[in-house]
């Protein structure tokens, strides 16, 4: 009877150790692909907007996150109006894009906004998203941008930059050597001094877009944030162990 006693407890136990598992499973983070999509046509030629984006799932903080990539994707759509939601963003682009061919009939071609996020990097603390951006809406071409959001993992907290880089004015010194071989800039030649480049009065600068992908950390300046649109992007990538002390690493 005893013996039976002991084996009951121990069926137990493991039981209860494999439901404790299962339910880490269940709350570990991870994602799901979210898309929009809308398309409006005058005359065979046609504006559409086309979103695709991650949604974290399974644990309190994934709410947080989502709204942060929310809120960035709306901001491609905003210049003097600020939007709530995704519908009524694309629904004032498409009728600009009416009201423009209504004005101008002749114009050839259309509008466009693609937006694509995607999961660049996780570590155990840090999660980091891409996002790439294609728009067109008249002119001589049309633009482009990336951008990164990184977030703390634990908490679903966005992280500023001041959270990212711990060292910044040795990440302004590793940034404008790896800057100045990209674009052979000539030793002795200040980057002002160039002719290339766009720089304000306080000098050199580090970019917008700073994230970590493929587990390197990525710096990359887009066109005529400090240069012309033909100059392209200039992406600046790192090794994460040289930067120990520099940049967040956990």
């Amino acid at each position: 009877m005893k013996y039976l006693i002991v084996i009951a407890a121990l069926l137990c136990f493991a039981c209860s150790k494999s439901e404790q598992v299962e339910e880490q499973i269940v709350e570990e983070l991870s994602f799901s692909e979210k898309t929009f999509s809308s398309e409006r046509c005058v005359d065979g030629n046609c504006a559409k907007v086309d979103l695709s984006w991650p949604i974290a799932e399974n644990v309190e903080v994934a709410s947080l996150i989502n709204e942060e990539i929310r809120l960035q994707l709306l901001a491609y759509f905003q210049q003097d109006k600020m939007y709530v939601n995704l519908d009524s963003a694309a629904n004032d682009y498409l009728n600009s894009y009416e009201e423009f061919k209504s004005d101008f009939p002749d114009a050839p071609g259309g509008w466009a906004i693609e937006v694509k996020v995607e999961k660049s990097y996780e570590s155990d603390s840090t999660l980091s998203f891409k996002f790439t951006e294609f728009n067109f809406s008249g002119g001589a071409h049309p633009n482009s941008s990336v951008y990164y959001m990184n977030f703390d993992k634990q908490n679903g907290e966005y992280l500023s930059l001041d959270r990212v880089i711990l060292d910044e004015s040795k990440m302004m010194e590793l940034t404008q050597q790896a800057f100045r071989k990209h674009h052979e800039v000539e030793e002795g030649v200040e980057l002002k001094d160039d002719g290339r480049f766009f720089l304000p009065e306080t000098g050199f600068f580090l970019p917008n877009a700073i994230g970590y992908e493929n587990d390197k950390f990525h710096l990359t300046y887009i066109p005529y944030e400090i240069g012309s649109y033909a100059m392209g992007y200039t992406e600046l990538e790192f090794e994460l162990k040289d930067l120990k002390g520099i940049v967040r690493l956990k």
